[in-house]
């Protein structure tokens, strides 16, 4: 229950978030039409009404359908399956979505085409942008004490602690601290892009980046504050060994659910600046909706920036047609694909039963392959267990009904466990000074191997 839990609040409320945001992006305005440059009365017209009008009827059939589909989760048994489901509806949430946005850019490019709206891209308007260009407003003190309440968690994780939990600590938090010092650096190279030219007035022009990059400077240092935050509560949770408690969970939603927030309050922001500098907005940009894939894909190889302005949301995308898009688009063209190989991984290792024998004086233990193969000989005391001790995960799987990989006990340190935890018996040994739990696939199994293991030990 407590992964059915924790996916849902950590992922249902992107559903909420895709919709809305391109719910609102669908609505014409800023002489715009979904990512399509879209100007004065025409976005009135009848046609483009109509695209409107199809576009919220399969929104909202969408979103109802997105909202309701994870009800059935939670009679679900099987971990794998909860898992499973939930990335690939995260997926589903993500880019359903985004099928009729780009059905409408098609078809809004298609209205300009037939009614010969489309200007040339040659009309340029010189204009004196003076110092817009040149203004940066983000600078490392600003940034410097969650990076450095960051980097003293990971300290104390690595100084105050010794042994395998030093290990543990020092992965997770040293993680949270290195994705503190990321947003930093984000926040530089987000400051370090091209000024957007709205204006024949520079003054105006220096005024609307002055503020645009003010407004990501702010959403890079509360993002930096959270995550900082966040990164001492991880040290403490992990210290405290809370891992499965209220307050991991809890810490872990507020987490998210306050980056959502801060990433609403920035696109709210984000209109009434637009909204401040819109009588000044006296420079008409230049038509290159071609270059705009579904009007939200920016692919120019004439554009040597690497980063542009967004037309769909707020903030930057990436130039497809440079070597960093490139490699960006591979890369999460691989992380997609890798997401349904992991599903059916993680249902292979839930619904494959483990295997525990004695073979020709070698305990084999095995699970899709063979995990243990350890010489009888090097076994010693060995126990018969009923009751298990408190386990705590290091690395490796701890479904509900199989753990197997490096485990920690509070009294022993790590140990090995290859078991399925739902069993009544247990077996717990010895071998080359490492500890061993593990079990059968059922208590008849377990109960043979242990008094295999007896007799051969005699």
């Amino acid at each position: 229950m407590a992964v059915k839990i924790i996916m849902t609040v950590c992922l249902y409320p992107v559903v909420f978030l895709m919709y809305f945001l391109l719910k609102n992006e669908g609505q014409p305005k800023k002489g715009m039409a979904f990512g399509a440059m879209l100007t004065g009365s025409r976005l009135q017209e009848p046609e483009v009404v109509e695209v409107v009008k199809a576009y919220n009827r399969q929104m909202n059939l969408l979103f109802a359908a997105l909202v309701f589909l994870p009800l059935p989760v939670f009679f679900i048994p099987w971990e794998s399956i909860v898992i499973s489901f939930w990335m690939l509806w995260i997926l589903a949430a993500i880019f359903a979505f985004v099928i009729p946005f780009a059905i409408a850019n098609g078809k809004i490019k298609a209205v300009k085409r037939e009614k010969g709206w489309k200007k040339g891209e040659d009309a340029l308007t010189a204009v004196e942008i003076k110092h817009a260009g040149k203004v940066r407003l983000v600078r490392f003190y600003q940034f410097a004490a969650p990076c450095l309440l960051s980097a003293g968690a990971f300290v104390w994780a690595l100084a105050g602690f010794r042994g395998e939990r030093q290990e543990a600590l020092g992965i997770a938090v040293g993680s949270m601290a290195f994705v503190t010092f990321l947003i930093y650096f984000m926040a530089v190279w987000m400051d370090s892009q091209k000024t957007k030219v709205i204006s024949t007035d520079s003054e105006a022009n220096l005024g609307y980046a002055r503020a645009g990059k003010n407004l990501w400077k702010n959403l890079w240092m509360w993002l930096a504050w959270i995550n900082a935050v966040y990164a001492l509560c991880m040290l403490f949770m992990l210290d405290a060994n809370w891992q499965l408690s209220d307050f991991f969970f809890w810490t872990t939603a507020l987490y998210i659910l306050a980056t959502i927030i801060l990433l609403l309050l920035a696109v709210k922001k984000r209109r009434s600046i637009d909204a401040a500098y819109k009588d000044k907005m006296d420079v008409e940009p230049v038509d290159d909706d071609d270059k705009w894939i579904w009007g939200m894909l920016y692919y120019n190889p004439k554009d040597k920036h690497s980063m542009v302005e967004k037309r769909v949301g707020i903030g930057t995308t990436m130039n497809m047609a440079t070597p960093a898009g490139k490699g960006l688009a591979v890369f999460s063209g691989l992380a997609l694909l890798s997401l349904p190989v992991l599903c059916v991984w993680l249902i292979l290792l839930e619904f494959t039963p483990i295997q525990l024998s004695v073979e020709k004086n070698l305990l084999v233990a095995s699970q899709i392959r063979e995990e243990y193969r350890i010489p009888v000989t090097l076994i010693e005391n060995v126990t018969l267990l009923e009751e298990l001790p408190k386990l705590s995960k290091v690395s490796g799987t701890g479904m509900e009904e199989l753990r197997k990989g490096t485990f920690r006990i509070p009294e022993e340190g790590k140990c090995q466990v290859f078991m399925n935890p739902a069993n009544s018996l247990f077996i717990r040994f010895e071998a080359s000074g490492v500890t061993y739990y593990m079990s059968g696939y059922d208590d008849e199994e377990t109960m043979a191997v242990y008094e295999e293991l007896l007799r051969l030990s005699r």
